[in-house]
């Protein structure tokens, strides 16, 4: 593929200027001082801007929102509202200090002298904020709008910190007054302090004085002559040296030389998870991430009395201690700001890099270390934990997958002394695992002690056996007034009376201290307590067997893994542990791994169809639609508890519908059809517990719902997220891109959504992930293609200007790239990791979504057609059809999208200008000197085309060009590029676009035989337009699409239909079709008259005609009459499986019009394809004469076949259709050799599923009816019988129609035979003269294929020698009978396993059986009768 990046964008801003971007110029044009807190005074103007009603949006949203979504909105919606508010201060030469929550601060530092023209400009600066942004009417109904405050005086400005973090806060008395004006302002409302209207030049104000609070209420300004504002704001920019000098940017501090000692103070006061990004080079779009939080406030609040310096070092003390505290824990102190005496701390978790398991856990932690520390005096309470496991069992949904796990336990339990460590992942089931056992346990009569640990419990010595023993001694529940007389019961008679205060600390009880215990030392006392442990559970396993379970056992503490493992050696217990493999363990745990009683049992994750099978029974359900499969495995990557959890979102989020699946659904409209697509593709999985006459059920996903924008439940985000904050800030950003375009992605396309990176690093940061198994290579042949998949078929060569750059820059190519970093051979790479994708994906801010999906989009659209082999669109003629020749090949589709000049896009844009294969009749492609000399030479017979064939194989050459051609990439394609596309489309709103290629994907499943997900891709189609209305005139669909769209959708409708065995409907959709394009088709015999006269006259007539000059419509002409022939060609199918004389007139009439249609489209292919399907119709119908005339056309006709690839697929098909006539009239040796030739032309195709016949199902029964007549259950032969007796009249003459109907007799007459009497219940018994006559419809109905009459011939004979000797003996009669029918069935199944000729066949020739007498039919059944 060729690769391409996009036009370098406008260089980046220095690294001092976007550092500088998110200070205050106050920290921005500082000198630095030292260390040490630093306090500095000025005289200075303080806005403060406080937005009302963004509380009570939030409390509406939060109320209302159906997803994390609508939270990005109200982000959204404050970001540009007080952007727009930043943008004004500014342009007033205000300095932005902080936003906090919904206030913003901004300062003018000047002057004492200039105080007053200052307060003058802030004054008019806030009436015009006022204005302008006074009020912001929302969607929601939830108005915002403005309080503003203005003081005026001394400020001090302090840093706090050390050389790693620094902070910037600003106090002082003016900075408690504008927070004091802005709670007196109302809505809408200017107050001034008291100070700045002291101030301030009093008389330019019109204002209300506020005498109780020392304030002024700003009404408005009064402009008198000579004043004159314009000359006042150039008078006040004297004042403020670091004014904007440029109209290109909003403030100087952008635009400042590069300073290595101005960058390292301006880092301190940036956090570093932004530094990271920023270091990495990322576009500030980037940056931004939509995810959940943990945040922590510290509010300190002073003496009244306190000095400033003093205060200055009680923060500086404060803020040191809580950053380190909260580091420790994962998070970071963000922001310190002042309120009156008071100072709070802003402390966050979760940022991104920071995200942790037990993220408020840690938040508590340490919350609870920082009022210790500033409390000191307080006392730690001391408790053991209780009896629990994570998971209890569920009777409902038994374990799966886990039969060698158990069986690892029931050996432990055998040998007793033993430890089984059961080590997986988290959510693979270790507690559900635990639960099982601790229920097989108790049911043996084992006595059980479960724990389960926190990860704080790591840290306490002991802890892990001090609560087991609790447990054991049962004290771990009573209250503790009953603790010690508890422990005192258990004790008594095992442990000596005065070593019962030994557990005094342990068990926090107060037993007397006894002489003995009061002269052991410390570690005596340790000694003496195990040993008593030891003791006491020696004691109880003598009576009852004893098991400990301990989840999550990578929290113990080394003390209990040392005493663990001395118990183990001593006391004929069991201990069943989980450990997670991410925990680092201590010493001891690794030297009990080591020791000969432990046994490590790994936990995998489960295979898929064990998962599906647990969504299943989650969802009571017996089976789940493909769609919801998909979106369950590349979420779930085995982990039950994963499965578990989004089982129950999608159950919480109500985007089921569940279907009974004995109850027949509607079949009349397509809109009912999801039930019945998915009773076509259900495997048998049945709840478990599930009874005879439980009603069973199965689920389907609401049409409008797409499961690719499901959020995530949040505790699997939190998960995800953590895993993704492991990740370097490079590893993230091309992760969190990479989540855009999908499960999957291509190179190219990862790199066209990441600006400035070049291949090289492209491929050294994947190549990371690909060692971490966040990413894997998704081409299953490890084999980089020679050409690859993502090229779209219009192009066909490279200019030499072309050629010659890419030579000159082989060195630097992707290719030479790739082998310098030894990376595998291959451009596409799919995620390893469940939800990371998707957590990724959520992170990012809903503009950035669209903008980036839209990049997606426009790299892909020209890439959505057939692979470049095989060429065109899968709707053939798509884009002609819906948009001008003209527009289709230099036009996006996207309208409102600029490319921004990447390679390959530039290449497909000069490219789409040439010739296509669809751009003309024939196929554009080199002229061969024996052209004309082949297409002279008519084929007569199948003995010449054969061998005309074979010529043709045996001279093909890569020189020639005849029958080397590219691999077939369409299915890759369809998974790389249009199903993707129609996602991005639907994500960004252009449903027309994913319309379009939503019919395009859809025509791709059916090409590759995946009628299921054709059906998905139309059914999302189909939401897309609205629910239909029951008057045609009012139909208002709600995409605006045309007519020929329109038509090819219920084109595409009616063959899924086909498929489905929906016949009605798909008669119904097709005959639409057809009215959409122009081509009505009759509902009535006399229409059907008068339609095949207009056909066969009126359509030669017109064929005589000269043809009309070619116009800039004739692509759109081809495109309708491609849709016609293909309608038609349904709807002889159709009507071909009713055998009334009705629908056989319907079914001659669509062919007549198919192979008018065809002829009119001038392509000889496609006239080739109509032959054959003609012919197939002629012999299903029992037209002999016309089967073979219509198999000697399209054998004349293929002549020019050989000069394109479908030309070469229509050859390959008439053979095949050759083959299976030359296997109907018995010529199997030559049935043969013509199907290997097919299938040799298809293996140069490198597409070897050709248009394969499908085997009839019809009588399969018929097979199953054989066993049961043999195993004499003749109740069960009775039901398949007579259902087989009702599709025999359904049944024409094809090779497989005459197949069935041959089961049929074999079964008819071994019944007829065999089967004792008074054994049918609902069905009469068959007599001789009945069968008689079935044979005698065989031979009538079946004529055109004879290889199954000399079978029937015999079964007859059979049946008329068992007429004629009813007084032999019925052992004899049997044995004769078995002999003749176990060869015909024999025979048949030979016939049967070597259809598809694919081995070395030495069968016995059949020749042509002459057609059968009816007069001598009739006289041997009259014979039999009498």
């Amino acid at each position: 593929m060729a690769t391409g990046e996009r036009v370098a964008a406008s260089p980046l801003w220095p690294v001092e200027a976007r550092l500088a971007a998110l200070l205050p110029d106050l920290l921005v044009f500082r000198k630095p001082r030292g260390s040490e807190p630093e306090l500095a005074t000025a005289q200075g103007v303080l806005l403060g801007v406080h937005v009302t009603g963004f509380t009570a949006l939030m409390d509406r949203f939060s109320l209302t929102c159906k997803s994390e979504h609508d939270m990005d909105k109200l982000a959204h919606i404050f970001s540009y509202y007080i952007s727009d508010i930043v943008e004004h201060v500014l342009c007033f030469g205000g300095d932005i200090l902080n936003i906090t929550g919904n206030v913003l601060l901004a300062l003018w530092t000047v002057k004492q002298n200039q105080l007053s023209d200052i307060i003058t400009l802030v004054a008019k600066c806030s009436l015009e904020i006022q204005e302008k942004f006074g009020i912001y009417h929302t969607r929601e109904g939830q108005d915002l709008q403005l309080k503003i405050g203005l003081s005026a005086g001394r400020i001090s400005q302090v840093i706090v910190g050390d050389e790693q973090r620094q902070y910037l806060l600003v106090i002082g008395r003016d900075v408690d007054d504008v927070q004091v004006a802005q709670r007196l302002a109302q809505a809408n409302e200017i107050v001034l302090s008291w100070n700045c209207w002291k101030l301030c030049e009093q008389y330019m104000f019109e204002v209300e004085i506020m005498r109780e609070d020392e304030a002024v209420k700003l009404r408005d300004m009064r402009i008198i002559d000579p004043f004159d504002f314009d000359e006042h704001f150039d008078k006040c920019l004297d004042y403020l040296p670091h004014y904007r000098t440029s109209a290109d940017t909003l403030r100087t501090a952008l635009e400042l030389d590069p300073d290595s000692a101005l960058e390292q103070t301006l880092r301190k006061h940036i956090m570093k998870n932004l530094l990271k990004k920023i270091d990495e080079g990322q576009p500030m779009e980037y940056i931004s991430e939509f995810r959940t939080v943990t945040m922590v406030l510290v509010n300190l609040e002073f003496h009244k009395t306190a000095w400033m310096l003093h205060l200055c070092h009680l923060i500086q003390e404060a803020a040191l201690y809580i950053s380190t505290v909260i580091e420790k824990g994962g998070g970071q102190l963000s922001q310190i700001f002042m309120f009156e005496k008071g100072c709070m701390f802003l402390c966050v978790f979760g940022l991104p890099g920071d995200k942790k398991p037990d993220e408020c856990a840690h938040a508590l932690e340490s919350s609870f270390s920082i009022f210790s520390f500033c409390w000191e005096n307080l006392a730690e309470t001391k408790m053991f934990g209780k009896r629990h496991l994570a998971r209890e069992r569920n009777k409902n949904h038994p374990l799966l997958d886990r039969e060698k796990e158990l069986e690892a336990f029931q050996m432990a339990h055998q040998k007793k002394g033993q430890a089984v460590l059961y080590e997986g992942g988290k959510g693979y089931g270790k507690s559900q695992l635990l639960a099982e056992i601790n229920f097989l346990a108790q049911k043996e009569g084992h006595r059980v002690l479960p724990l389960k640990l926190k990860e704080a419990d790591f840290k306490q010595c002991f802890y892990a056996i001090q609560t087991l023993m609790a447990i054991f001694f049962e004290i771990d529940t009573c209250p503790a007034y009953y603790r010690q007389e508890c422990l005192h019961k258990q004790l008594h008679g095992v442990v000596e009376e005065p070593l019962h205060c030994l557990f005094n600390d342990l068990f926090f009880v107060k037993f007397p201290l006894s002489f003995k215990v009061s002269h052991m030392d410390e570690l005596t006392r340790q000694k003496k307590v195990k040993a008593c442990f030891f003791q006491v559970l020696q004691e109880a396993v003598r009576e009852t067997p004893l098991i400990f379970l301990i989840d999550e056992a990578q929290y113990m503490d080394a003390a209990s893994w040392e005493f663990l493992e001395t118990l183990l050696s001593t006391v004929p217990i069991i201990v069943v542990m989980t450990l997670t493999p991410t925990f680092t363990l201590c010493s001891c745990a690794q030297h009990f791994l080591q020791s000969s009683q432990a046994v490590l049992v790994p936990i995998l994750k489960l295979a898929t169809t064990s998962l599906l099978r647990m969504a299943c029974w989650e969802l009571g359900v017996v089976s789940i639609p493909q769609e919801l499969q998909i979106y369950l495995l590349h979420r779930c990557f085995g982990n039950p508890l994963y499965c578990e959890v989004l089982c129950q979102d999608l159950l919480s989020k109500d985007i089921l519908l569940f279907h009974d699946l004995q109850k027949e659904e509607e079949n009349s409209k397509w809109e009912t059809l999801s039930a019945n697509a998915m009773k076509s593709t259900m495997y048998g999985i049945l709840p478990a517990g599930s009874e005879e006459d439980q009603e069973l059920y199965i689920c389907t996903v609401k049409d409008d719902v797409n499961l690719d924008t499901v959020l995530l439940p949040p505790l699997l985000k939190e998960i995800a997220v953590n895993q993704l904050d492991q990740l370097s800030p490079e590893e993230q950003l091309l992760v969190k891109c990479a989540a855009v375009i999908g499960h999957s992605f291509h190179i190219d396309l990862l790199q066209h959504l990441l600006p400035g990176w070049h291949k090289n690093k492209l491929l050294q940061v994947l190549r990371a992930l690909v060692d971490i198994q966040v990413l894997r290579w998704f081409n299953k042949s490890q084999e980089l293609p020679a050409e690859s998949v993502l090229v779209p078929s219009s192009i066909k060569t490279i200019k030499h200007t072309k050629e010659e750059e890419k030579k000159k820059s082989e060195a630097d190519s992707p290719f030479s790239l790739q082998e310098k970093l030894s990376l595998p051979q291959m451009e596409v790479l799919e995620f390893g990791v469940p939800l990371l994708r998707e957590a990724a994906w959520e992170l990012w801010p809903k503009a950035q979504q669209i903008a980036l999906h839209l990049e997606c989009a426009c790299f892909l659209r020209d890439l959505a057609c057939r692979c470049g082999s095989c060429g065109g669109d899968f709707v053939p003629f798509h884009r002609f059809a819906v948009c001008s020749t003209k527009s289709c090949s230099g036009t996006s589709r996207f309208c409102s999208y600029k490319d921004t000049g990447s390679v390959l896009t530039q290449v497909i844009t000069d490219k789409l200008q040439l010739s296509s294969p669809q751009d003309s009749f024939q196929f554009q492609t080199k002229p061969f000197r024996s052209r004309e000399a082949f297409t002279s030479e008519h084929c007569r017979t199948e003995e010449e085309f054969l061998n005309q064939v074979n010529r043709k194989l045996s001279q093909t050459s890569p020189e020639k060009d005849m029958l080397t051609t590219k691999p077939c990439h369409c299915e890759d394609i369809l998974q790389l590029v249009l199903s993707p596309l129609t996602k991005h489309c639907l994500v960004i709103g252009e449903t027309t676009c994913a319309f379009y290629y939503l019919l395009e994907a859809a025509a791709a499943s059916l090409d590759l035989s995946d009628n299921y997900m054709a059906f998905f891709y139309l059914r999302k189609a189909s939401s897309l337009l609205g629910q239909p209305t029951a008057f045609s005139f009012l139909k208002r669909h709600k995409v605006k699409i045309c007519q020929f769209e329109e038509a090819t959708f219920c084109c595409l409708r009616s063959e899924v239909c086909f498929n489905m065995g929906q016949i009605t409907l798909a008669k119904k959709l097709a005959r639409q079709a057809l009215r959409l394009l122009k081509r009505n088709f009759p509902w009535t015999w006399f229409g059907v008259f008068f339609q095949t006269f207009l056909e066969k006259y009126w359509h030669s007539w017109s064929l005589s005609q000269p043809p009309n000059n070619p116009s800039e419509n004739s692509k759109k002409k081809l495109a309708v009459l491609q849709q016609r022939v293909h309608c038609l060609s349904l709807l002889w199918q159709l009507y071909n499986l009713d055998t009334t004389a009705s629908s056989r007139r319907f079914a001659c009439l669509a062919t007549l019009m198919q192979k008018n249609s065809a002829e009119e489209f001038a392509n000889e292919a496609q006239v080739v394809s109509t032959y054959v399907a003609l012919s197939q119709f002629s012999q299903n119908m029992g037209d002999r004469d016309k089967w073979l005339h219509c198999e000697q056309m399209a054998i004349q006709k293929s002549s020019l076949c050989w000069f394109s690839r479908e030309g070469l697929m229509a050859t390959a098909q008439l053979m095949q259709a050759l083959a299976y006539t030359k296997l109907c009239l018995g010529h199997l040796d030559f049935s043969i050799k013509l199907g290997f030739q097919a299938h040799e032309i298809c293996r140069h195709l490198k597409k070897p599923a050709l248009e394969n016949l499908v085997l009839s199902v019809l009588f399969r029964s018929a097979f199953l009816k054989k066993k049961f007549a043999q195993d004499s259950q003749w109740n069960l032969f009775e039901h398949h019988f007579s259902k087989a007796r009702q599709l025999v009249k359904r049944t024409n003459a094809s090779l497989f129609g005459s197949h069935g109907f041959v089961r049929f007799l074999e079964c008819h007459v071994l019944m007829l035979q065999k089967m004792p009497e008074g054994v049918f219940m609902h069905t009469l018994p068959e007599t001789r003269s009945q069968t008689l006559k079935y044979c005698k419809e065989f031979f009538s109905r079946c004529v055109t294929c004879p290889v199954y009459h000399q079978w029937v011939s015999e079964l007859k004979a059979s049946v008329m020698r068992y007429g004629k000797r009813e007084s032999m003996s019925s052992t004899n009669i049997v044995r004769s009978f078995d002999t003749c029918l176990t060869r015909i069935w024999i025979e048949g199944d030979f016939l049967e396993e070597n259809n598809s000729f694919g081995g070395n066949l030495g069968i016995q020739r059949f020749d042509r059986v002459a057609d059968v007498k009816e007069n001598q039919d009739e006289e041997e059944i009259k014979e039999c009768i009498c």
